[in-house]
C-alpha cells in the first residue's frame, strides 16, 4: 500500500497565459451612464470626483468605477493662494500625479510640443484593474459644444498598436503610451498619430500599470470648448468646477470601454497512481467487522481490491497539506487499472 507519491521534476509543467476581462462593475467592458455622489461633491469634490456606473443614491450596490481630478501646477481653477484662504486643491492634485509619474525635478507634464499648465486625470479603481489596464483595450468618448474632430464628439484610444514598447522618456511607471484620436471599432484605427499633432500637443498619456489617463486640458479645450472658449476654468483663486465639467463631457458622449489584463501563471502536476499504488482506503465501506470487533477487509475486495479516487491532496516537504483538488467524478482504481490525474494550480 502506498499512501504518498513524491512529485518528480518531470511531473510538473509551468506555463503563463494572458487573460483579459471587462473592467467595470458586473464584469462589463463598456458603460454608457456616469453618476457622481452628491455627498462627495459637497465634501471632497474639489479634489476629485468618484464616478459610478449606477446612481449611488438609487442603487445600494453601486461602486466606484474611476475617479476624475483636475490639476493645475500653480493652483489655478481652485480657491486659495499666498495670503488667501483656501486649500488650492488643483495644486495638490497636480503635485500628487507629477510626483507619482514624472522623474525628479519635473514640474509639469509635456504632451508632444506642449508643456501643460493643467491636466485632467482619470484614475481607475485599483481593485478593478487588478494587474493592469489593457493597452489597446480601451476607448473613451468626450462630447462638448462645438465641432471637434469627427463632429461634436472626440474618440480617444492609446497608440500601443503602433508605439511598441511605449515612449522612450523615463517615467516612474512604464510603459507610457500617447493618447490619440481613434477608435477600436473595426480594429485599432488611429486617426492622428501623436507625432503629427500641432502646437496644442497630444491628447494625453496613458499608464496601464496603474490604470491612469493624464489628459491635456489645452488640447481638450481646443476641440471641445465653445467657439469663444471657456469650457474649463483656470482663474486664480476661483473654483472652476472643472471636475463636474469633465463628468459632463462623459455624460454627453455616453461611452467608455475598457478591459483589464492579467498574467496567470499555471502549474500542472501530473499525479500518477500506478497499478500497485492506492489500492486500499480507510473508508468504512472497504471493511467489515468480525464478532471480536476486529475490522477486516470485505472478502470480495481482499484479493481484488478496488477503490475510488475522489480527492488529491498536495503536501509540502514538511508533510503539511497545502492544497486540495476535487475530481469532477470518482475514478476507479485497482491492481489492473492505473490512473493519471492532472492538477492545475493558478496564481
Amino acid at each position: 500500500m502506498s499512501v504518498f507519491r513524491v512529485i518528480q521534476e518531470d511531473d510538473v509543467i509551468n506555463d503563463k497565459t494572458i487573460v483579459t476581462s471587462g473592467l467595470f462593475q458586473d464584469g462589463v467592458s463598456s458603460i454608457t451612464t456616469f453618476f457622481t455622489s452628491s455627498v462627495q461633491s459637497g465634501s471632497t469634490g474639489d479634489y476629485s470626483l468618484d464616478v459610478f456606473r449606477f446612481s449611488p443614491a438609487a442603487n445600494t450596490s453601486a461602486s466606484v468605477q474611476f475617479g476624475v481630478a483636475y490639476g493645475h501646477y500653480a493652483g489655478s481653477g481652485s480657491k486659495g493662494g499666498v495670503g488667501v484662504v483656501g486649500e488650492r486643491p488643483s495644486a495638490a492634485v497636480h503635485s500628487q500625479f507629477n510626483q507619482l509619474i514624472n522623474p525628479p525635478q519635473t514640474t509639469r507634464f509635456v504632451f508632444g510640443s506642449h508643456t501643460a499648465d493643467d491636466i485632467f486625470v482619470l484614475a481607475m479603481n485599483r481593485a478593478r484593474i487588478r494587474e493592469q489596464m489593457e493597452p489597446g483595450g480601451w476607448e473613451i468618448h468626450l462630447s462638448g459644444s462645438n465641432a471637434g474632430p469627427g463632429g461634436t464628439k472626440i474618440k480617444l484610444i492609446d497608440d500601443s498598436s503602433t508605439n511598441k514598447g511605449g515612449n522612450t522618456a523615463r517615467r516612474n511607471f512604464s510603459p507610457e503610451y500617447n493618447i490619440v484620436s481613434g477608435t477600436l471599432v473595426g480594429g485599432r484605427v488611429i486617426k492622428t498619430a501623436a507625432s503629427a499633432e500641432g502646437a496644442a500637443g497630444t491628447y494625453g498619456k496613458f499608464y496601464p500599470s496603474i490604470g491612469v489617463l493624464v489628459l491635456n486640458v489645452n488640447r481638450l479645450e481646443q476641440d471641445l470648448s465653445t467657439p469663444s472658449g471657456g469650457q474649463f476654468k483656470s482663474g486664480s483663486n476661483a473654483d472652476g468646477g472643472n471636475n463636474d465639467r469633465f463628468v459632463t463631457l462623459l455624460k454627453n458622449a455616453s461611452f467608455f470601454s475598457a478591459k483589464r489584463q492579467e498574467e496567470i501563471t499555471s502549474t500542472h502536476y501530473f499525479v500518477r497512481a500506478k497499478a500497485t499504488q492506492f489500492n486500499s482506503t480507510t473508508n468504512e465501506s472497504f471493511y467489515t467487522e468480525s464478532v471480536a470487533g476486529v475490522k477486516r477487509i470485505v472478502p470480495g475486495l481482499l484479493n481484488d481490491p478496488k477503490t475510488y479516487i475522489t480527492t488529491v491532496g498536495m503536501y509540502n516537504d514538511s508533510n503539511e497539506l497545502i492544497a486540495i483538488a476535487k475530481l469532477s467524478k470518482p475514478i476507479i482504481k485497482s491492481k489492473s487499472r492505473e490512473a493519471l490525474i492532472k492538477v492545475k494550480l493558478d496564481f
